[in-house]
């Protein structure tokens, strides 16, 4: 990442009302791109660099935790951190997301506060 350039962020969420949400929130500090499905963030990720992905766990078709999987198989997580998010806030979920090598795991309805500092800490460490 350039020292002039906003941290590039790629966020993977098909629901629009957190899209919107989001998007309020990290556009004035970070370039965000936008994408509504796993298949699309990893057409994403082909063609761009980022340098923090954000995705939901369930998502239509391939899930957020299967993004992360393929991500880290295909060698493509190394310098860009992932945070995974969901409502789903059984224990099992969160450990399966760690496992896969998520660098974080947020619960909706986010605590904004925790996810921008949870944001600031992973693009400071890299």
């Amino acid at each position: 990442m350039a020292p002039t350039s906003r941290p590039r962020i790629l966020l993977v969420e098909d629901d629009l009302g957190y899209q919107e949400l989001l998007s309020t929130i990290l556009a004035d500090r970070y370039a965000l791109s936008l994408c509504s499905s796993a298949e699309e963030g990893m057409a994403k990720l082909d063609a761009e660099a980022f340098d923090l992905v954000i995705c939901d766990i369930n998502l239509f078709g391939m899930t957020g935790l299967e993004l992360l999987d393929k991500l880290h198989r295909e060698g493509k997580s190394e310098g860009c951190p992932v945070v995974l998010c969901s409502s789903q806030t059984d224990p099992d979920t969160r450990v399966k997301a760690m496992t896969l090598g998520a660098a974080g795991f947020v619960v909706k309805p986010y605590d904004i506060d925790a996810l921008l500092a949870l944001i600031a800490t992973l693009l400071s460490t890299q």
